[in-house]
C-alpha cells in the first residue's frame, strides 16, 4: 500500500464518533483473555467467527464474544464492544482535561467515540502515523447491525435547517461544532534507551514519520500529548507480520452482491487481534462501512450479507487487506484513543 492509501486508511479508520457524557469511563477487559494487547474494538458470550445472525442494535446489548473482544454492549452502557472503553464524547472538547490517561493494553475504542488512532506498522517500512481529533465523528454513530465479530454503520444524512459557520448537520439532526485535527500534537516513542518525539503537521494535523529506532521484536512506550492531554502507553509489542493462512472469502461471486464474508486464518496463543475496515465503495462516499475484529485465537471472524451487500455500490466490494495488531486504548473527556501495533497483510476475497 502507498503512502497515499495508507493515510487514506488511517483517516477511515478515525470515522468513529457519537455524543456520549463528558466524563471519561474506564475500560474492561479484552481480546481472548485477561487484559492484553483494535480497528480497533472490543467481550464474552458466543464464539467468533461463527456465522453468528445479525441483528439490529436500537441501544441494545447485542452479543458478545469469548474473552472480552466483540461488538456487544460496552462498559457503561454505550454502543461499542464489551471490552471497550467507552469516553466521553466530542462536544465535550471545552471540558477541563486532568490526567495523565493510561492506555490499558488490550482494550479497543468504541468506534463512535473515537477521536484518535496511533498505529505503528512494520510494512512496507516500519513507521508511525497518528491522527487526532478535537472530538468524534458527528456522523458515526451505534451500529445498524452486528455479528459477534462485525458491526455495520450505516451513514443516513441528518435533516438540518441552515447550520452556522463552523457546524455540521450530525447524525441526530443537529447543527454541531465540525470536527478538526489537532495540530498542536506531539508523540513520543521509545524503545530501551532509543526515543524519538514527533510533531503534528502545524497545518493539516496528523503525524507521520519512518521508525528508526527498536525492530520488530521491541516493544515501544509512547506519550500522545496535546493542549493540557497527555495519554500515556506503557510498552506494547509488535505483532508479526507473517499471519498464517489468511484468507478472506464472499458467498457469492456476484459483484454487486457478494454476499456474507468470512475472514480467517490460523490461530495463536497470544493476545493480539486481527481486524478490518471495510468502507463502502468509493464512488458512493459517506462513513458507511462494517468494522470486523476478533482475537488472534479465534482464527475467524463473519460479517453476514446484509453488513456486505450496501457496501458494494457501482463498482464493487472494496476489501484490501487485514490487519494483526496488539492494541490498548484510552478513555479521556474528549473521546477516545486507540494504539495498534503491527502490520497489515494484503487479502482479497476476489
Amino acid at each position: 500500500m502507498n503512502g497515499c492509501c495508507a493515510l487514506a486508511a488511517s483517516i477511515l479508520c478515525l470515522w468513529a464518533a457519537s455524543c456520549a457524557d463528558s466524563e471519561p469511563r474506564e475500560p474492561a477487559g479484552q481480546s481472548g483473555g485477561p487484559a492484553a494487547g483494535d480497528s480497533s474494538d472490543a467481550g464474552s458470550g458466543a464464539t467468533p467467527g461463527a456465522a453468528g445472525t445479525s441483528s439490529q442494535v436500537g441501544g441494545s446489548a447485542g452479543a458478545s464474544t469469548g474473552g472480552s473482544l466483540s461488538a456487544g454492549a460496552s462498559v457503561g452502557g454505550s454502543a461499542g464492544g464489551a471490552g471497550e472503553p467507552t469516553a466521553g464524547d466530542g462536544g465535550s472538547a471545552g471540558a477541563s482535561p486532568s490526567g495523565p490517561y493510561h492506555a490499558v493494553l488490550g482494550q479497543l475504542c468504541p468506534i463512535e467515540s473515537t477521536i484518535g488512532v496511533v498505529e505503528l506498522m512494520l510494512s512496507p517500512a516500519p513507521s508511525v502515523q497518528a491522527s487526532l481529533f478535537d472530538r468524534p465523528d458527528p456522523w458515526i454513530g451505534e451500529p445498524e447491525l452486528r455479528t459477534s465479530t462485525c458491526e455495520f454503520h450505516r451513514y443516513v444524512p441528518g435533516v438540518c435547517g441552515a447550520c452556522e459557520a463552523g457546524e455540521v448537520c450530525s447524525l441526530a439532526s443537529q447543527c454541531v461544532p465540525e470536527r478538526r485535527t489537532i495540530k498542536n500534537a506531539s508523540l513520543r516513542i521509545s524503545t530501551g534507551a532509543e526515543e524519538r518525539r514527533l510533531a503534528a503537521d502545524p497545518q493539516l494535523g496528523g503525524i507521520y514519520s519512518p521508525l528508526d529506532i527498536g525492530d520488530a521484536s521491541s516493544t515501544y512506550a509512547m506519550t500522545l500529548s496535546w493542549d493540557d492531554t497527555e495519554v500515556r502507553l506503557d510498552a506494547m509489542s509488535v505483532a508479526r507480520s507473517d499471519l498464517g493462512d489468511a484468507m478472506v472469502t464472499v458467498e457469492s461471486d456476484d459483484y454487486d452482491m457478494p454476499g456474507a464474508l468470512d475472514a480467517s486464518w490460523e490461530p495463536s496463543a497470544d493476545d493480539s487481534i486481527v481486524r478490518s475496515r471495510i468502507p463502502i465503495n468509493h464512488h458512493a462516499g459517506g462513513p458507511t462501512f462494517t468494522d470486523c475484529r476478533a482475537p488472534v485465537s479465534t482464527g475467524a471472524f463473519h460479517a453476514d450479507a446484509a453488513m456486505i451487500n450496501p457496501l458494494a455500490v457501482r463498482t464493487g466490494l472494496e476489501f484490501q487487506s487485514v490487519q494483526h495488531v496488539f492494541v490498548a486504548a484510552a478513555a479521556t473527556p474528549q473521546g477516545c484513543v486507540e494504539f495498534r501495533f503491527g502490520d497489515s497483510i494484503p487479502v482479497s476475497p476476489f
